[in-house]
């Protein structure tokens, strides 16, 4: 179910002014950079959840935020606006929050604390303002504590561009979830037809869009089932070859290794839309790599993915 922006704005504190003027919202820079980053279970207070944090730990958050010098960030595992707003004031950042129903807690297995909420957010650099924002629901309601998908629209260069933030069943790392019988690929299969639809409405629309986040899945490997059913009409993965020429997306970090020392291989991934092909800075995707690599004091397990928009 797609939920209108007034209906957002009445749930969230934190809801950003809406543009109702495309033209004036197009950013004066000359390019726009468009991040993705799971936090890792950010939560609204400290040293509580799953990460716990000190008051030094968020200080180093914001200080990496900032050196991504992004405008607009998809986030995920985020508890709440508030504790979004602990690493991305409300003075510089507009806030936007997935409006899922919270799930149920449980206790973490490292810290022993309650867990709090996982759920997606975008932040989007003031004075850049939001044209449109919808929830889509889909995401979540395969199965409970599932996250849902959250878009936002803006103006770039005068056009609308449509930004898609996902965060989608984790434990399905095979190269096929549709031959899998493991339950967290049954979960993912369910899922990736609502993001596959999506894509191609999109695309048949000749619409500027980007799919980003935790996709929880290796789509850089040329064999990845999920990757293929993207880049081709639903059904035709199986009968088309590896040539993705016309492919309605490309994965812009295709050729990059994750960050994370234990695993090499992302997945974040930002696709974008082959109507965007001249507007991508070629070669801008970047991970964006913590002062300390050390896995035991990283800041967060998934360092944020970024691209630069001409």
């Amino acid at each position: 179910m797609l939920k209108p922006a007034a209906a957002l704005c009445a749930l969230l504190c934190a809801a950003p002014a809406l543009s109702h003027s495309h033209q004036e919202q197009t950013t004066s820079k000359q390019t726009l950079r468009v991040a993705t980053w799971n936090i890792e279970h950010l939560s609204a207070s400290d040293n509580t959840g799953c990460k716990p944090r000190s008051a030094k730990d968020i200080q180093a958050l914001k200080q990496y935020a900032q050196s991504l010098n992004a405008d607009v960030i998809a986030l995920q595992e985020v508890a709440s606006a508030a504790a979004v707003q602990q690493v991305f004031s409300e003075q510089d950042w507009h806030v936007v929050m997935s409006d899922r129903a919270d799930s149920k807690t449980y206790t973490c297995r490292k810290s022993g604390n309650k867990s709090t909420q996982q759920k997606i957010a975008f932040v989007v650099k003031k004075p850049l303002t939001i044209d449109k924002i919808v929830q889509h629901s889909a995401f979540s309601a395969v199965k409970p504590g599932l996250r849902n998908g959250l878009e936002i629209q803006l103006t770039h260069r005068g056009e609308a561009l449509h930004l898609l933030n996902v965060h989608l069943k984790s434990g399905c790392f095979v190269d096929d979830y549709q031959r899998s019988d493991k339950e967290a690929c049954k979960l993912l299969s369910k899922q990736a037809p609502i993001l596959d639809n999506w894509v191609e409405e999109k695309a048949k629309a000749k619409a500027d869009f980007i799919v980003l986040g935790d996709f929880n899945h290796r789509l850089t490997a040329p064999y990845n089932r999920l990757s293929r059913d993207l880049y081709f009409p639903q059904g035709a993965a199986n009968a088309q070859p590896n040539n993705v020429d016309k492919a309605p997306v490309f994965n812009a970090n295709q050729m990059l290794t994750g960050c994370h020392p234990y695993y090499p291989a992302p997945i974040d991934h930002i696709l974008v839309a082959k109507t965007m092909q001249d507007h991508y800075q070629s070669g801008s995707a970047q991970f964006h790599y913590f002062a300390d690599m050390d896995p035991d004091k990283m800041l967060a397990d998934h360092c944020a993915l970024s691209i630069d928009l001409k």
